[in-house]
């Protein structure tokens, strides 16, 4: 849709963006309302197969040709209408074809930060009086109540309450070696982590749980689920995390540089492999972090396939096992990238990109939040809850205190 004319409705049809969530991905679904196909606006009943078919050529790696309708919607009263009944008709949409929900508005809950979220969730009560609110809210308010609507509560569940907090961890030493610091954290400060994590009875998934719950169109997750992964192999966290089986750690591992050290950072030690396979019989899952330790989107489609390819092979090798999941070096992904990790076996790859992942977030583009030296009890919590760094004025404090408490233990 576009927009003509002075109005907040007009203004907002004619932005770029019609979608709450700073959040999305490389992948994700069309950033513009869909209100037909070919240049034709849909009938009411149509809106939702409208978006489907924008989904399936985004899932096909095809971007849509655009054509943008300014005669659709011309009051905020008609938009609420409008997206209320995409809504509606979304949820038959993913009951077909579940497959597209990462390409579609109904799977982008968490694509949205924990402000939007939060309003998203306070306004839903209110959504008969959506007109009334802020043009992008009304429009996001409307969706969602008329996905509401049609749900069943388990499908309401997993779309807006099933989701999970990932953990990166690098270094687990605890020194801050200079270059380090924002990689490094104490081990007993993961210690502490994990079990105020139990205490709190939140649940530790596996690599099996989370392509169950992204594959499985009716598998939901209990509140308050968390993985643990820590990237590169150094050869002290590898060690630590053997000791941590119960939270189904997964370990990416530079398989090219096993044995030797880190020459991505500081030339550290990585484990060998006999190493890594301990902390597998501990209960840690192995996962690929590429051969060499490169960003893949700088690198051709050849180097990108035998970095893949290259590694999965080599821990099948060492292991027995053949690797599941996926690591980005760097975090360096782009459509391409996804896609080859997709085409090479890997069931799921991570980001570095931050925030919570839902049933809607693509599985080869998770994200994760990774906890710091400086955190303490209230910015983890904080992490936990959003998978987002706190405010940058509350993370500067943070990092403050800590650098002024390590200057007066060394002095």
């Amino acid at each position: 849709m576009d927009g003509s004319g002075g109005s907040r409705v007009a203004q907002w049809l004619a932005g770029d963006d019609h979608l709450l969530g700073q959040l999305r991905s490389v992948v994700g679904p069309w950033h513009h309302v869909v209100v037909g196909l070919d240049g034709r606006a849909a009938a009411p009943e149509e809106l939702a197969e409208a978006e489907a078919a924008v989904a399936r050529q985004l899932a096909a790696g095809r971007a849509p040709e655009e054509h943008r309708r300014s005669d659709v919607v011309r009051t905020r009263r008609e938009l609420v209408a409008l997206s209320r009944r995409r809504g509606e008709g979304s949820v038959a949409v993913v009951r077909a074809e579940p497959e597209l929900l990462p390409h579609l508005q109904i799977g982008s809950w968490y694509a949205a930060g924990w402000r939007a979220r939060w309003a998203r969730r306070a306004a839903l009560p209110w959504s008969r009086l959506a007109s009334l609110m802020p043009v992008g809210l009304a429009a996001d308010v409307a969706f969602w109540s008329g996905v509401r609507r049609s749900a069943t509560g388990r499908e309401w569940r997993r779309l807006t309450s099933s989701s999970y907090v990932v953990l990166c961890y690098h270094r687990l030493t605890g020194l801050g070696s200079p270059g380090q610091e924002r990689m490094d954290v104490e081990p007993r400060a993961l210690r502490r982590h994990l079990r105020v994590l139990r205490l709190l009875r939140w649940h530790a998934l596996s690599h099996d749980d989370l392509v169950r719950f992204h594959t499985d169109p009716d598998a939901v997750l209990p509140r308050r689920c968390y993985v643990v992964t820590a990237d590169d192999g150094f050869a002290e966290a590898v060690t630590e995390l053997q000791r941590h089986g119960r939270h189904h750690p997964q370990l990416f591992v530079v398989t090219a540089a096993a044995g030797g050290t880190s020459y991505w950072m500081g030339d550290e030690p990585v484990a060998d492999w006999p190493d890594v396979a301990a902390a597998v019989a501990g209960g840690a899952q192995v996962g690929s972090h590429a051969r060499h330790h490169v960003r893949l989107d700088e690198q051709d489609h050849a180097t990108v396939r035998e970095e893949l390819q290259g590694s999965r092979d080599e821990i099948a090798a060492h292991l027995g096992v053949v690797p599941g999941a996926l690591a980005y070096p760097h975090g360096g992904h782009d459509r391409a990238v996804r896609d080859a990790a997709r085409d090479a076996g890997y069931d799921l790859a991570y980001t570095t990109r931050q925030g919570r992942n839902g049933a809607g977030t693509d599985r080869w583009c998770l994200r994760r939040v990774e906890p710091k030296l400086w955190d303490d009890a209230a910015s983890l919590t904080w992490k936990m809850l959003t998978a987002q760094s706190p405010p940058s004025r509350w993370e500067r404090r943070l990092r403050a205190t800590w650098e002024r408490r390590r200057a007066q233990s060394s002095g």
